[in-house]
């Protein structure tokens, strides 16, 4: 592939990542290569060669600058980022969005950088794209999930048409390892809150420990074997549309209920388990996140209990005593204290329900950052505003 020889970035393409003072101290140019390093001496037209990037190098460069999450990247060369941009519904230099903590410019030039050293495919770009723009949202307050002592990490779960065209997983282990597109938009999304957002651990990401979902943390709904509406239709867009919910939650916790045969026995498991203290729910109630199998959807369903039937139920009965759910961070409102007991969601809205996964009877569940994040969802746009049907749609531009 042809490149520009660029002894500091390994013959990558200029500016990619985070704008420093010391950048335009160390930028290669044309005159500043050395004649020894050149096929000409005599000749400058020479500069432009076939190269082929040292990924190891390069992952260990990026690695100690702190670019990357710890594990090899694919190096971001100039075709590698461009193949990205028929994909977008914006210019490359467009700016998207703006990401604290240190308010990043996330033009898409960027964004598409960091999904490339994600390992994402091009044709990933309008989920990616439309996830950081979401987390931006002032409900959202990436500032605080940013920040925040807290485990909390950016989930992103997607629906329609395109998770089958970008072949997202929302079945049989949707939250495990295996599937590139959930690993690496997930990773990609993370690689964003660093190199634009300056979430580096330690310095703009003050999590006590972290957490696992913080390197990826992207599935779809199973919408095919889900009794109920999608979380998109849900949430006001057309069934046709496909769209991106963005979330901050904790990294999800196993339900295990194989013997329950009734929607109530089910759902007594779910909220058993929900209802702990030591969340950031419960001392300052907000959204949650239930991700409930096909098997329970259907005992569920079986029941006669409609999705608002169930996050009435999981509202109403998700509690933890007083004395241990006023433990926080934040003092506990009083108002959300009902018979010494604290709510841990403020109304069924909170609870976010999605059907996923394949054949076994469990659920998942994950807590939220409390009242501190609301979940953003938006549809897949092209640039005359209408919604995508398909991946395809970007490429009629």
């Amino acid at each position: 592939m042809k490149q520009k020889i660029d002894k500091s970035c390994g013959c990558l393409i200029e500016g990619m990542l985070r704008e420093s003072p010391e950048k335009s101290k160390t930028k290669t140019t044309i005159e500043s290569v050395k004649k020894s390093d050149r096929l000409c001496p005599t000749s400058t037209q020479d500069v432009e060669i076939f190269v082929d990037p040292d990924v190891e190098k390069i992952s260990l460069d990026f690695y100690k600058k702190k670019y990357t999450d710890g594990l090899p990247i694919v190096p971001p060369t100039r075709e590698r980022v461009h193949r990205f941009y028929k994909y977008s519904a914006y210019n490359p230099q467009d700016v998207v969005t703006l990401l604290p903590p240190r308010q990043g410019k996330a033009t898409i030039k960027k964004i598409a950088i960091n999904g490339v050293m994600a390992g994402c495919l091009p044709l990933f770009m309008p989920v990616l794209e439309k996830t950081i723009i979401g987390m931006s949202q002032p409900q959202f307050n990436l500032a605080g999930v940013n920040a925040t002592t807290h485990p909390v990490a950016i989930c992103a779960v997607v629906n329609g048409h395109v998770t089958q065209e970008m072949e997202i997983n929302s079945g049989v282990g949707c939250l495990g390892p295996g599937n590139m597109a959930n690993a690496t938009i997930g990773r990609a999304i993370r690689f964003c809150l660093i190199n634009i957002a300056g979430a580096i651990t330690g310095i703009g990401d003050h999590a006590t420990m972290g957490s696992p979902a913080k390197y990826s943390y992207c599935f779809g709904e199973n919408e095919e074997e889900s009794p109920w509406e999608p979380l998109h239709v849900e949430r006001g867009f057309p069934k046709e549309s496909s769209a991106v919910t963005v979330m901050g939650m904790d990294a999800p916790h196993n339900v295990n209920d194989h013997r329950s045969n009734t929607a109530e026995d089910v759902l007594d498991t779910i909220v058993h388990t929900i209802s702990t203290a030591g969340c950031n729910n419960s001392h300052v109630p907000g959204e949650l996140l239930v991700i409930m199998s096909p098997e329970h959807a259907e005992t569920v369903d079986g029941g006669g209990w409609a999705k608002k039937d169930i996050k009435n139920y999981i509202h109403e009965n998700a509690i933890v005593p007083v004395e241990l759910g006023d433990r926080g961070g934040r003092r506990l409102d009083k108002k959300w204290v009902k018979n010494n007991m604290v709510s841990l969601t403020r109304s069924p809205d909170d609870v976010i329900l999605v059907v996923a996964g394949g054949p076994g009877r469990h659920t998942m569940v994950a807590h939220g950052f409390g009242s501190s994040c609301e979940s953003v969802t938006d549809g897949l746009v092209l640039k005359d505003g209408s919604f995508a049907g398909s991946v395809k749609d970007y490429l009629k531009k």
